[in-house]
C-alpha cells in the first residue's frame, strides 16, 4: 500500500505501477490544488482532509481500491485480497477514469486511470469528479454508509436485502449528483 505523511489540510500526488508517466503525475500536480479549492468553495463545507492522489494502471486499481477499503472497514486481510471481491464502486478498471475510495486513518485515495489522462481538459475533469465524491464522502454519516457497504460487498457482514437497496440507491444518488455538480462546476474551469 502507498503510504504518505499527510497531515489534515494536505494534498500528496503517487505514481504506483511500472511505467506510470512523470509527465502526467506533474500535470496532476500543477491542477489538483486548483481543482481542490474550487470545490472547496463551491460546497463552503469543512476541509476536505487528507487526499492522496494515486496514479496507477487500471489493473491496479481494483487491488489498490480492495485494499484501502478492506483496511478502512476492518475486513480481515485474507477477505480483500481474494481475487473474486469486485466492487461496485470502482466498476470496470478498464473504463474507469477515476475512483474515490475511503483509506485507512480518515484519509481519501483518489485512484487515477494513468493511461487515460493524456488530455489536460480531460485530467481536470477527473480530478473534479474525484473532488466531488471526497466532498460527499466527509458528509455525515457518508464514510460509516461506505463502510457498511464495503463490509456488506465482501460478504463479511451482509446488509439486510432493504439495507443493502437503501444503501445501493444512496450511491447511485450520489453518483448523479456528483456528474450534475461536475458539470456545472466545469464551466468554472
Amino acid at each position: 500500500m502507498p503510504r504518505t505523511k499527510n497531515r489534515p489540510s494536505q494534498l500528496s500526488v503517487l505514481r504506483y505501477g511500472a511505467f506510470v508517466s512523470r509527465t502526467a503525475e506533474q500535470c496532476v500536480t500543477s491542477f489538483a490544488p486548483t481543482v481542490r479549492n474550487l470545490v472547496h468553495d463551491h460546497f463552503g463545507r469543512r476541509p476536505l482532509g487528507a487526499v492522496t492522489i494515486i496514479l496507477t494502471k487500471p489493473h491496479l486499481m481494483l487491488g489498490l481500491a480492495n485494499e484501502a477499503q478492506g483496511e478502512a472497514a476492518g475486513v480481515p486481510e485474507n477477505v480483500w485480497k481474494s481475487v473474486g471481491v469486485k466492487q461496485a464502486i470502482v466498476g470496470k478498471a478498464k473504463d474507469v477514469r477515476v475512483a474515490t475510495v475511503i483509506a485507512p486513518k480518515g484519509e481519501m485515495w483518489l485512484l487515477l486511470n494513468a493511461p487515460k489522462l493524456r488530455d489536460p481538459k480531460q485530467l481536470k475533469l477527473n480530478l473534479l469528479r474525484g473532488f466531488v465524491e471526497v466532498d460527499q464522502l466527509i458528509r455525515s454519516g457518508a464514510r460509516e454508509n461506505r463502510i457498511a457497504w464495503v463490509r456488506h460487498e465482501m460478504n463479511v457482514s451482509p446488509l439486510s436485502r432493504r439495507q443493502a437497496n437503501k444503501l445501493q440507491a444512496q450511491i447511485l444518488a450520489d453518483g448523479a449528483e456528483a456528474e450534475r455538480v461536475t458539470t456545472e462546476l466545469a464551466r468554472r474551469l
